[in-house]
């Protein structure tokens, strides 16, 4: 399910200066968007951003500053998949989403294998937070952010058939 940035928010009545990925409107859209699609197999696909890295050397870095910025917040809500509209959106896309994977991985990789441990520690999880944060590893290695080493040598209990069954709650 795609998000039609611009066509959503003229439809709105929003101004065209304001028509934007992180506009409230597009931020509440996203989210009823979201919530529809929860547990159904269906991604929801953030929409674009019209600005391109095109112009003088401090627009090119103003505009890829803002996709980044704009990948990064679409990651952080879940969103995986965007349009670009410029290929050199690409590169901030790739930068992005491995700097995100990177980080969820330090983040994912120790509370992961304090569950498997069947220990607490700061962060106390249970099966559907394990499930996420499988997931999210799951992600990360399938957009090559890192090696499934690297996820052994931070959480040695989580190799990919550990990672598949949290993913499906498979494990006891």
């Amino acid at each position: 399910m795609h998000y039609g940035t611009y066509d959503y928010s003229a439809a709105c009545g929003i101004a065209p200066q304001q028509q934007a990925l992180d506009h409230p409107v597009a931020d509440h859209a996203k989210a009823v968007m979201m919530a529809a699609a929860a547990q159904t197999g269906v991604r929801v696909v953030d929409g674009s951003t019209q600005v391109t890295p095109t112009g003088t050397g401090e627009e090119v870095r103003s505009a890829i500053r803002r996709h980044h910025h704009l990948v990064t917040r679409s990651l952080e809500r879940g969103y995986y998949q965007g349009w670009d509209m410029h290929p050199g959106h690409l590169v901030t896309r790739w930068l992005a989403t491995v700097t995100f994977f990177r980080a969820a991985l330090a983040a994912a990789a120790p509370r992961l294998q304090a569950y498997l441990d069947r220990r607490g520690g700061a962060i106390v999880d249970e099966p559907a937070t394990a499930e996420a944060l499988a997931t999210v590893v799951l992600r990360g290695l399938g957009a090559d952010a890192f090696a499934i080493e690297d996820v052994l040598a931070a959480a040695p209990g989580a190799d990919l058939a550990v990672l598949r069954n949290l993913k499906e709650r498979k494990h006891s």
